[in-house]
């Protein structure tokens, strides 16, 4: 068994694989690999493993360099999933051996795989982390028990939203401009940089799988949305955004529930939520709308003498920027926004 770099000549045999794996993610193939480094320029690095000319083994990473953040590989940077794929135990053990190589004569510090399913053997050198979850809301019973089975106060807030004039829209790029502004707000108000909008140009033109925009609209402006993902009777939510100003009306809550209802009458098996920080604010709002709850596994490797990462507003070196960038202006935060999110995965 050998591990190559993905060459082209061989991206149709890549694409096949991961479309007959069963844990492969949306995100193992190719596609999402043009989009991001059409929006942010990054050096995409996918490792093969092969038996033969047969190839047994996938694992797609994203090099990333900053003079702030580090420099560091990421699988994958921007979206909920990745991590290796492999039919065999060796096949992991060598792509995550590969990976380290590849970290070494790059220079990098750390890597980062962000498993949804525990490796077979854990990789010498590695640890893994479970801080975060999957919250997948499954579809076969249909939208009328589903409603049923929710607590009657979420059942009220969904009413309310109702009553206060909130409108399901689903539409698609002429919708993107809607999106972004509220997107925009919710980033700045949490104290995060906006990614630019050719970041979401890139997702609804990728044709990996079909992107739809949902928007609720109260009094002709947008309050919550999303952008909604599908294939193969999965639809995800991995950006979802609500106008904090609107909370007072339950604008978020008829989001949930509106996706819910518009993905059973779409034929999806499962709603994924995204992945949350277990018990955090947002793990625990999704609770209420009964997912399954899968714990991920985020495998590390770091370089002798250097610690795990922590790029996250829970890191108190990151917790005084994140309050400051709470009181920018909205236009200026929208411009140095995207200069800054590219290099933090």
């Amino acid at each position: 068994m050998k591990i190559t770099e993905l060459e082209d000549k061989d991206n149709e045999c890549w694409q096949e694989y991961v479309r007959q794996a069963s844990q492969a993610s949306f995100y193992h193939a190719l596609g999402w690999r043009e989009v991001i480094k059409n929006a942010f320029g990054h050096r995409p690095w996918y490792l093969v493993a092969r038996e033969g000319a047969e190839i047994c083994g996938a694992l797609p990473m994203i090099e990333m360099r900053s003079a702030i953040f580090g420099h560091f590989l990421v699988s994958l940077p921007f979206f909920n999933y990745g991590g290796i794929l492999a039919q065999t135990p060796e096949a992991e053990q060598l792509l995550a051996a590969s990976a380290i190589e590849l970290a070494h004569r790059q220079g990098a510090s750390h890597i980062e795989l962000r498993q949804t399913f525990p490796l077979s053997q854990h990789p010498d050198g590695w640890t893994v982390s479970q801080h975060k979850a999957a919250l997948t809301v499954p579809l076969t019973a249909g939208p009328k028990l589903k409603w049923e089975a929710l607590a009657s106060r979420l059942r009220g807030k969904v009413r309310k939203a109702e009553r206060n004039g909130a409108k399901f829209e689903v539409g698609g790029k002429e919708e993107l401009a809607a999106f972004y502004s509220l997107y925009a707000l919710n980033m700045r108000d949490l104290g995060t940089p906006v990614y630019g909008s050719a970041f979401f140009e890139g997702i609804l033109d990728c044709d990996e799988q079909r992107a739809d925009i949902l928007l609720v609209r109260r009094a002709g402006r947008a309050a919550a949305g999303a952008i909604a993902v599908r294939r193969d009777g999965r639809i995800e939510l991995p950006w979802i955004c609500q106008n904090y100003s609107e909370s007072r009306f339950n604008m978020n809550e008829f989001l949930y529930w509106k996706a819910i209802e518009w993905a059973c009458d779409q034929g999806a098996m499962q709603l994924d939520l995204g992945r949350s920080t277990i018990d955090a604010g947002t793990y625990r709002f999704k609770l209420q709308w009964n997912p399954d709850v899968q714990t991920l596994h985020w495998y590390y490797w770091t370089r002798s003498g250097v610690a795990l990462p922590r790029l996250n507003p829970d890191n108190p070196k990151y917790a005084l920027a994140a309050r400051i960038w709470k009181m920018l202006p909205l236009s200026v935060a929208n411009r140095l926004g995207p200069l800054i999110v590219r290099n933090i995965p």
